[in-house]
C-alpha cells in the first residue's frame, strides 16, 4: 500500500517544518540571552568574591591584636569558598545548556534540510538527495548521544520511541558511572 501526498499536503508539511525551525531558533535565541545575562552576573559575583577574600586577609593582617578577628576571618573565607564552589556548579550547569542549544541547532538544521527536500518534487523522489541529506544530518551529529540516536533510528531502524527510551537508559547509566568515578577521585 503506497500513498503520495498531494501538493496541498506537501505545502502544509513544509509550513509546519518551517514553523518548527522558527520556534527552535527563537527558543535558542531566548535561552542564549538569558544564559549570557547569568554568565555576566556570575563573572561579576566571582570578581567580588575574590575582592572580599583579599580584603578579609588584609583586615586580618592589620588586626592581629583584635580579639576574635582570626575566627571572623576564617568564617568569611569559608563562606566565600562555599560561594565560589556553588558558582562553579552553576557554570557546569551552563555547559549543559550549551549542549542543549547545540542539539536544538542540529534539529533546526535537519528540519530545514527536510523542508528543502520535500519542497521540490524532483528532490523528494530522488534517493540520492535523501542519502545526501542523511549524510549531512549524520555529519552534524557532534555529540556521542546524537550519533548513537542516529545509528539506532537510521542504521538499526529502531522506532523513535524505543530509541529514545534506550538512550535515556544509556545516559542515566553514564551519569551514574561518572558520579562513581568522581566519588572515587575524591576519596584519594
Amino acid at each position: 500500500m503506497s500513498f503520495a501526498l498531494g501538493a496541498k499536503e506537501v505545502q502544509e508539511t513544509i509550513m509546519v517544518l518551517n514553523l518548527s525551525v522558527a520556534q527552535i531558533e527563537l527558543t535558542i535565541t531566548d535561552g542564549d540571552n538569558s544564559v549570557n545575562a547569568l554568565i555576566d552576573s556570575f563573572e561579576f559575583m566571582s570578581k567580588h568574591i575574590e575582592s572580599i577574600e583579599v580584603s578579609s586577609k588584609k583586615i586580618a593582617e592589620m588586626s592581629n591584636d583584635v580579639e576574635g578577628i582570626a575566627e571572623h576571618n576564617a568564617s568569611l573565607l569559608v563562606q566565600t569558598n562555599d560561594l565560589a564552589q556553588k558558582m562553579q556548579q552553576a557554570i557546569i550547569a551552563f555547559q549543559f545548556y550549551d549542549k542543549l542549544s547545540q542539539r536544538l541547532n542540529h534539529v533546526s538544521n535537519g528540519l530545514s534540510g527536510l523542508s528543502e527536500i520535500v519542497s521540490h518534487e524532483m528532490h523528494a523522489k530522488d534517493q540520492a538527495q535523501w542519502e545526501a541529506f542523511k549524510a549531512e544530518v549524520r555529519k552534524g551529529t557532534t555529540m556521542r548521544e546524537e550519533e548513537e540516536l542516529f545509528e539506532l533510528i537510521f542504521d538499526e531502524q529502531m522506532h523513535a520511541k524505543d530509541a529514545i527510551e534506550l538512550m535515556k537508559v544509556r545516559m542515566r547509566d553514564r551519569m551514574k558511572s561518572e558520579e562513581v568515578e568522581e566519588e572515587e577521585i575524591e576519596l584519594f
